[in-house]
């Protein structure tokens, strides 16, 4: 997985490197698939982010939720891993399952995500930044 270098966005680095999100990303997912064609993989299930939903309006997001208009490469990179691993679903006979998260958290949890930002915040008795 491609991760931007600390204290940077997800957008603005996939402006600057756009390659190392196709590499990571659509790489990545096309040398899994195949790893489960080849092995006979009962099931796949990955991770998506959040990012899919893109400017969704509607609140709470819906697994049902038309995902077509991507605000970032990142997020539409994530996308087409969804749809390949559709495609190789319905040519190959592999069940999979895309879990999209949201802000995750824990003790491998990066310091740019919301958790990490509010806790910090929290604890110097600065405002809480709120996003969008």
């Amino acid at each position: 997985m491609c991760y931007p270098p600390s204290g940077t966005s997800w957008g603005r680095y996939s402006i600057e490197n756009p390659f190392a999100y196709v590499d990571s990303n659509l790489v990545g997912i096309m040398t899994i698939l195949e790893g489960c064609r080849q092995n006979k993989v009962q099931h796949l299930v990955y991770a998506s982010p959040s990012s899919v939903y893109g400017m969704n309006a509607k609140i709470p997001f819906s697994e049902d939720d038309q995902v077509d208009n991507p605000v970032s490469l990142y997020a539409a990179t994530k996308k087409s891993n969804e749809l390949m691993a559709h495609s190789y679903s319905k040519l190959y006979g592999i069940p999979t399952t895309g879990l999209r998260f949201f802000t995750v958290y824990g003790p491998a949890g990066r310091l740019d995500m919301i958790p990490w930002l509010f806790t910090e915040a929290i604890l110097k008795g600065e405002p809480i930044k709120v996003f969008n």
